[in-house]
C-alpha cells in the first residue's frame, strides 16, 4: 500500500471519530489496497485501523474496554458503490438520519 493511500484511509477514520460518520467508494478501497475485489482481508485491515484510531484518541485501555462492550462499534451501509460508516457511540438512533 502506498503511503498516501494509508494516510487517506486514516484521515477517513479520523473523520469517523470526530464527526460520527465517513464514507468511501468501492473503487477507492480497491485502489488503496491494490486489489480487484473487496475481500475479507480488507475488512480485517479496516477493523484494525479503527481499533488503532480509538487507541490514539481514547488510550489503549479505554479503547479495549469500549470495543469489548461494543460501544465503539462501526455500522456500515453499502449502497451502490458507496460505503457509509457510522460510529455507534455517536449515532445510536438511525431513525434520526
Amino acid at each position: 500500500m502506498l503511503r498516501r493511500h494509508e494516510e487517506q484511509i486514516m484521515n477517513r477514520f479520523d473523520a469517523l471519530f470526530a464527526n460520527g460518520w465517513t464514507q468511501f467508494t468501492r473503487d477507492e478501497l480497491l485502489l488503496w489496497y491494490g486489489l480487484t475485489k473487496v475481500t475479507k482481508t480488507i475488512y480485517a485491515d479496516l477493523r484494525q485501523r479503527w481499533e488503532r484510531t480509538l487507541e490514539d484518541y481514547l488510550g489503549e485501555e479505554e479503547a479495549r474496554v469500549a470495543l469489548k462492550k461494543g460501544t465503539e462499534e462501526v455500522s456500515v451501509i453499502f449502497k451502490g458503490e458507496i460505503y457509509t460508516l457510522f460510529r455507534n457511540a455517536i449515532t445510536t438512533n438511525f431513525t434520526e438520519l
